[in-house]
């Protein structure tokens, strides 16, 4: 028998002692055939699948004894310096590690990496969230990359309370950015840290200053009035507003509004750009009550 039998069986077909004869023979015909074939049990453990013929042997081999192979502290420094991407993404994957071996040797990363500090300009972007930082960054960050300045966005998504994950989604709406040869993008979840921005920012800025980018744009979590972290490790703290989000007297409470250095009423046009000039009007006014920044 070449095929496995179709037989159709109805109720009165099972009353027929005919038709229960001839369809007990080919099932015993059929597993009579099986049998014959094979004389192992079917219980046996499998060998596992072999490796395709297509595959490089000496590739494979080079590829798994790259991957056991751990990079010391000296050459991943170095590739950093080098402004090699790929290895400031991994020092900065160090640097996030709980892992106690891990920030041993993140520490002596840092320590190899802070006299390249300080030697770009930080900007600070917040507002709450749905505000548009992402997509301002695109547009911004693109126009500095296409300048020829080098561009690091460290962008900070939220971490779920529930789950503890994070979709480190804003790199998403980066798509013209993320492709350019004087861009990084980093997105890292916040984790248990409040004020906007990561533990481990700081240090991540560090790393990329030893990369070599000149401008780094620092992207916070969605932000409340007193999220103001972020104001203490930058050069320039900017604030994006929508318009119609309150009125004067939300303009005058203190926090946020009097860290920033500049406020940007996002999200300007069509039918938003007349109540977007009444709100920089506004926020015009509330700024003057505030004291005067050194």
């Amino acid at each position: 028998m070449a095929f496995a039998p179709v037989i159709i069986c109805s109720g009165c077909c099972i009353q027929s002692l005919h038709i229960d004869l001839y369809f007990i023979n080919l099932v015993l015909q059929y597993t009579n055939k099986i049998s014959s074939l094979t004389k192992e049990s079917a219980l046996n453990e499998s060998e596992g699948t072999r490796p395709s013929s297509g595959v490089n042997a000496d590739l494979a081999k080079k590829i798994r004894a790259r991957r056991k192979k751990e990079i010391s502290t000296e050459e991943l420094f170095q590739k950093i310096k080098e402004g090699d991407k790929a290895a400031l993404s991994k020092g900065i994957t160090l640097i996030e590690s709980s892992n106690p071996q891990s920030q041993e040797k993140a520490a002596g990363l840092i320590e190899k990496c802070l006299p390249f500090a300080n030697r770009s300009i930080r900007i600070g972007i917040t507002g709450v969230p749905g505000v548009g930082k992402s997509t301002f960054i695109e547009a911004f960050g693109g126009h500095l990359a296409e300048s020829g300045k080098k561009v690091a966005v460290l962008a900070v998504d939220p971490t779920s309370t529930v789950s503890r994950g994070s979709i480190l989604g804003d790199k998403t709406r980066m798509e013209t950015l993320v492709n350019h040869e004087n861009a990084y993008i980093r997105p890292s979840p916040s984790g248990d840290s409040l004020g906007g921005v990561a533990k481990k920012t700081r240090e991540s800025i560090i790393l990329c200053e030893a990369a070599g980018f000149d401008t780094l744009l620092i992207e916070t979590v969605g932000v409340g009035q007193s999220e103001t972290t972020v104001h203490s490790m930058t050069d320039f703290f900017l604030l994006l507003k929508l318009a119609g989000a309150g009125d004067e007297l939300q303009g005058i409470k203190r926090g946020i509004m009097e860290m920033a250095d500049a406020i940007v009423i996002n999200k300007a046009d069509g039918e938003n750009l007349k109540p977007a000039k009444q709100a920089r009007a506004e926020f015009r006014r509330a700024l003057h009550l505030y004291p005067a920044k050194n």
